[in-house]
């Protein structure tokens, strides 16, 4: 990225020592390590800006891939925590919200799960999740990190992505990588595991709901309109993840009884439950488009882990259920 490509004087003018070589070599996650001088935190508020003010897309997709690198460079938590929660948080605000598009939602993903794995930044979040612990005056994590709206607008953005429209590859990807996020704060403590439970999602109660809406629409869609061979590899990921995060929360010592909850707590909750384990659990009749590895992640990993959840459902509603 050159100046030409900075979206305002003030981004364009920015001079960082290193920084030219960095966003000029493309095997950026190589050379990142190459220029130590650089002052990481001024760099990152520098492609914050680009991405923030730039019009093209390919710029802004770059911009934000350097912030990621940034931050995986600086791996220590003491190193992330120089960068300040609410630089931090902004940027995934900025990008995160379906105005931005699926490609550039997905770097948002992946720069709030670095984010995430420092223990402060966690803390604050799962904090600011909750909007009275948000409203405390004392909760200066959650204060100095720009109160509960910002997070709200967080949350709201991951409701984004799992719903985001469209039915490419990189739809797919987005869906599945915000998965793997949501699996993450899951395993991460109770108050992780709390926002995958909470009511605060528009017009959805929560994230398990609305991933099991988004299983449904997907179950359709590779029954009704023919694909890429990438896609059906691509979904099968998708459902391979979906699986093992339930299949975790349902065999919790401590969440299990809440997740089997939660996913049954009304007729129409129930029903769908059960219609999409067992579509799941069938065989799907367009498995003849795969090749053997394909197939072989379909039928010998989603099935039987769905056959694992449905187990857990049959002792949790009764055999005469399903």
């Amino acid at each position: 990225m050159d100046e030409s490509s900075h979206g305002s004087g003030a981004v364009a003018s920015t001079r960082l020592p290193g920084a030219e070589l960095l966003c000029k070599n493309r095997n950026l996650k190589k050379n990142i390590n190459l220029v130590p001088q650089v002052n990481w935190v001024s760099f990152f508020e520098a492609m914050h800006q680009v991405a923030k003010t730039h019009s093209a897309k390919c710029v802004r997709i770059e911009a934000i891939s350097v912030m990621n690198l940034i931050l995986m460079r600086n791996n220590t938590y003491l190193e992330k925590e120089k960068f300040g929660q609410a630089l931090l948080f902004d940027s995934v605000v900025e990008f995160i919200r379906k105005e931005s598009g699926s490609a550039i939602q997905k770097h948002a993903v992946r720069l709030l799960f670095l984010i995430l794995n420092c223990p402060t930044f966690f803390v604050a979040f799962c904090s600011g999740c909750k909007e009275a612990e948000a409203n405390e005056v004392g909760n200066e994590n959650v204060r100095s990190a720009g109160g509960f709206q910002k997070f709200q607008t967080i949350l709201h953005g991951l409701a984004d992505c799992l719903t985001c429209s469209g039915n490419g590859i990189e739809e797919l990807k987005l869906r599945k990588n915000t998965v793997l996020l949501l699996a993450f704060l899951a395993s991460s403590g109770k108050a992780g595991f709390e926002i995958l439970t909470s009511n605060k999602l528009y017009t959805y109660s929560n994230f398990l709901t609305l991933i099991l809406q988004v299983v449904a629409s997907e179950l359709e869609q590779e029954k009704t309109v023919p694909e890429p061979m990438e896609n059906l590899e691509e979904r099968a990921l998708l459902l391979r993840e979906v699986l093992i995060l339930f299949n975790r929360l349902a065999s919790h010592s401590l969440y299990s009884m809440t997740i089997l909850r939660v996913v049954t707590n009304s007729r129409d909750m129930a029903t769908l439950t059960i219609d999409v384990t067992n579509k799941l659990c069938r065989k799907n009749n367009r498995n003849g488009q795969l090749d053997s590895k394909k197939r072989k992640m379909r039928e010998s990993e989603v099935v039987d882990l769905a056959q694992v959840f449905r187990k857990r459902l049959l002792s949790y509603l009764g055999n005469s259920i399903l």
